[in-house]
């Protein structure tokens, strides 16, 4: 017999997946697309893939950073599914459903910098030129470890928003945002930001994806949701969400802005058995050439 709680904590994430509603959290922001998308990617995935279950409907509570969303996942308590960038811990603290949810166009880099630091970037010809400048990255995201390790000097922060604050401020001199990223982003923020511009001559790549996890707990809806994204990559509605969704449809064609320079760096915190270069799942770099 299934009992319910009531209050701050939920049934567990095997238990919801039974039931009509999954926990996601909120939004970073009000300007957070990446909320939107996987969440209309998420429900199109439990539909493609129901086989004649009810299909729950999803819903937003909880404001947090990364590194609690990890936390309340594994503890399955608060949320039931999330998507985040990959990366070894992740991995082995929860399951990880290893379908790119945007093909891994979050790993080409373009670059949102102040107007006036435009010929400052222009001269930059390597990735030891391109270590002269500092980047901002939020503090609990792979992206830092990354970007350390491949002696790219990095400012934190843990708030989304204040990130376009720091480059505007002059507190760091690039924030490196995924391919599909970094023109929305700035449009939406053009009021608030306009001394900040899109950089569209380097671009920085190293194999990257977000995933939806879960707990490790709840192979069921784990199982559910990589069936429907499968189902989706076959019939091309994953491509297609993404040609038309105000997060990617900017990114599309790929090849429409290529960059003077592509820096490629090693991404050492994914597992070594990530499939990156299967073109099934994962963008190449040559798509993003003419």
């Amino acid at each position: 017999m299934m009992v319910l709680l009531v209050g701050v904590f939920t049934v567990s994430a095997t238990q919801a997946a039974s039931m009509d509603v999954l926990y996601v959290p909120e939004p970073r922001s009000d300007l957070d697309q990446s909320h939107g998308y996987h969440t209309r990617l998420l429900k199109m995935a439990l539909t493609a893939a129901s086989g004649g279950r009810s299909v729950p409907r999803i819903e937003s509570r909880g404001s947090m950073v990364e590194s609690r969303a990890e936390k309340e996942l594994a503890q399955g308590t608060l949320i039931d599914v999330f998507w985040m960038g990959t990366d070894r811990y992740k991995e082995q603290q929860l399951r990880a459903i290893r379908i790119p949810t945007t093909r891994g166009l979050i790993g080409f880099r373009k670059f949102i910098i102040r107007q006036d630091s435009v010929s400052h970037f222009e001269q930059i010809d390597s990735l030891k030129d391109l270590s002269q400048k500092v980047a901002c990255q939020g503090n609990d995201w792979p992206d830092t470890t990354i970007l350390v390790r491949a002696g790219l000097p990095v400012t934190t922060t843990p708030i989304y928003e204040s990130l376009f604050k720091m480059v505007q401020l002059g507190r760091c001199d690039y924030f490196p945002r995924g391919y599909h990223d970094h023109q929305q982003e700035l449009a939406l923020r053009s009021d608030q930001y306009p001394e900040l511009t899109n950089y569209e001559g380097i671009m920085l790549h190293y194999p990257f994806a977000v995933y939806f996890f879960t707990a490790k707990d709840d192979p069921q809806l784990a199982n559910w949701i990589e069936s429907g994204l499968e189902a989706l990559i076959d019939n091309g509605q994953l491509l297609a969400l993404m040609k038309r969704h105000p997060l990617t449809r900017a990114a599309f064609p790929l090849n429409a802005n290529p960059p003077q320079h592509l820096f490629s760096i090693d991404n050492p915190t994914l597992p070594t058995d990530t499939a990156y270069q299967d073109s099934r799942y994962w963008f190449q770099p040559e798509a993003f050439r003419l």
